[in-house]
């Protein structure tokens, strides 16, 4: 069990009391966003996870678009991945890379820095996919509103969050099954999809605009292998960007 008084801890710099994130620590980052304060902060996202859609507004999924961002270097390298779920493969790939608003680690407020960043990518593209799959929480989230919320409210196509480790929520196993329910005071927020060959779990969870079931029947569509090719692609990318610089 993961609950927000679970991870109470005291700040050794500034001698706070907090859970995930020292409001104080947080502060000096505030000036580049539209909080001045982490209590607007949780106020917003508790407000905004209350319209968080999770019904399907479209009932077929037929091409995913699957983004992840990784900081190196003060920079976010942003790499989008169009896979169809009934060809089973990619069809194309793109990165951009830019500077984000600070890219210290604050868990539980990453939308701050991250939505802009997948918002970025995504209307550069030409073609939209049916939805997208980001490498970030969603309802799997102390506030229920993770960066995949916060994105998927501010565009028309469902949007499913996915990640690597739990912030958030009660595991239970599901009978006859292998997958996990994550669970929040009785209600399931996320399910648990194991890794192929490991003992490790991806969690998924709704952004917006779908259901948890629909977000799991995409998700269990996709070759696993994908979120490992598009690791390598934004990698491939970052060192062929270097090399154009030297």
């Amino acid at each position: 069990m993961k609950n927000r008084h679970d991870l109470m801890r005291t700040c050794e710099m500034h001698g706070t009391s907090y859970y995930y994130t020292c409001p104080d620590c947080l502060k000096p980052y505030l000036k580049a966003t539209p909080f001045s304060s982490l209590d607007e902060i949780r106020h917003y996202q508790r407000e905004m996870a209350k319209e968080v859609n999770q019904n399907d507004i479209v009932r077929d999924h037929e091409v995913v678009g699957i983004i992840k961002i990784k900081f190196q270097e003060n920079l976010a390298h942003i790499g989008y991945l169009r896979y169809s779920l009934v060809e089973k493969k990619i069809s194309s790939f793109k990165m951009t890379s830019l500077e984000p608003i600070f890219t210290r680690y604050f868990p539980s407020v990453l939308f701050l820095n991250h939505s802009n960043l997948y918002l970025k990518i995504i209307n550069e593209l030409e073609k939209q996919p049916d939805c997208y799959l980001l490498n970030s929480s969603g309802r799997i989230h102390p506030f229920f509103y993770g960066a995949a919320c916060d994105v998927g409210k501010q565009i028309n196509i469902p949007v499913i969050g996915y990640t690597e480790s739990l912030l958030f929520g009660t595991i239970l196993k599901e009978k006859n099954s292998s997958l996990l329910q994550i669970t929040c005071e009785g209600e399931t927020i996320g399910m648990g999809v194991p890794r192929p060959n490991s003992k490790k779990y991806y969690y998924i969870s709704v952004g917006n605009n779908i259901s948890l079931v629909s977000a799991v029947r995409v998700f269990l569509a996709i070759d696993f292998s994908v979120f490992s090719e598009l690791k390598r692609r934004i990698n491939k990318a970052i060192q062929e960007r270097k090399q154009e610089k030297k």
